[in-house]
Formats: C-alpha cells, structure tokens, sequence
C-alpha cells in the first residue's frame, strides 16, 4: 500500500506518511501526518498528492447478501386481537 502524501502550500514541502511516527512540514499551518490521521491548522491549505482508500471486503457472499437485503425489506405482519 502507497503511504499517504500532502503539500503544505503555506511553506510548498511536501509530507509523507512513516509507519509508527508523527510527521510534520514544521511552518505555522502545521500539516502533520500521524499514520491516517491529517491534521492542520488550516486544512484549506493542504493539497492531498494521493490517499489510500481501504476497500471493505465483504465477509458474506452474493448470495448471503441478497438474502440479508430481502430480510431488511421484508414487512412487519401486525395481528390484530379481539379485546372481550
């Protein structure tokens, strides 16, 4: 997987994610990069060069899934009784 990468424009150096340490462009805005975490003082000022994105894979199969979206959909049957 590609680390993350940003660009502080208040000071133009460009930020790259480390495993296990707390990276920073070290100018006022403060862009820092601890592991998915971006933090800044002014997060209009920082330009994302590449993000991963984690696709959630899918424990159930097409089958289970279609089957648990009918369940979802299905209709609640309310009895009515007779009070005497």
């Amino acid at each position: 997987m590609e680390p993350i990468r940003v660009r502080c424009r208040s000071c133009g150096k460009e930020v790259e994610a480390r495993t296990g340490k707390t990276v920073s462009c070290g100018c006022p805005n403060m862009v820092t990069i601890s592991g998915d975490v971006i933090s800044a003082s002014n997060m209009s000022k920082v330009i994302m060069l590449n993000s991963s994105r984690h696709k959630n894979k899918s424990l159930f199969s097409k089958e289970e899934m279609e089957w648990q979206e009918s369940r979802k959909n299905r209709k609640i049957r309310k009895m009515d009784f007779e009070i005497r």
